[in-house]
């Protein structure tokens, strides 16, 4: 079963948590709250399957995204999962292996998996992460520390990094 709910009053506005069987599958920003059927789009789970309800691990979350936005919380303890390709989730799991406060560029990430020269995949891959925050794709910058992108808007972006004085140009 799935289970969701919806972080209104944010520093990043609206925040759409969603667990499975006990592990985080998807955080995604959003404009307004959202439908089961919006939900059911982003999972692709069977709308008889979702259920918007608070549970102990959605409280869990929602708890340390709070302590991790008061400056109380550096590293996340939560389950979680991620659907994508085999390249994908080796993107992903560099990124959710760089500590708070520090960055990777898209050629480091290049070259842990040994795709030195997969810059733009890398990016493409950044920007279908499916749990930002939690797996902090936020600190992923282009060489010389350029902003590069953000599938959420550069401004959210903006605010992780210098929620933890991370520098960027």
């Amino acid at each position: 079963m799935i289970f969701w709910t919806v972080l209104t009053d944010t520093p990043l506005h609206t925040i759409l948590l969603v667990e499975e069987d006990g592990v985080l599958i998807r955080v995604k920003y959003l404009d307004s709250t959202p439908t089961a059927s919006r939900v059911q789009e982003f999972t692709g789970a069977p709308g008889e399957d979702i259920y918007q309800q608070d549970t102990p691990f959605l409280n869990a979350v929602e708890a340390q995204l709070r302590e991790y936005f008061n400056r109380d919380r550096t590293r996340f303890d939560l389950p979680f999962r991620y659907r994508g390709t085999d390249f994908q989730q080796q993107v992903w799991d560099v990124i959710a292996s760089v500590p708070f406060g520090e960055h990777v560029t898209y050629g480091e990430i290049g070259q842990r998996i040994d795709r030195p020269k997969a810059a733009r995949a890398i990016g493409n891959a950044c920007g279908r992460n499916p749990i930002p925050i939690i797996v902090p794709c936020h600190r992923v910058l282009g060489s010389g520390g350029a902003l590069g992108g953000y599938s959420s808007g550069l401004d959210k972006k903006r605010w992780l990094l210098q929620l933890e004085n991370i520098s960027f140009d």
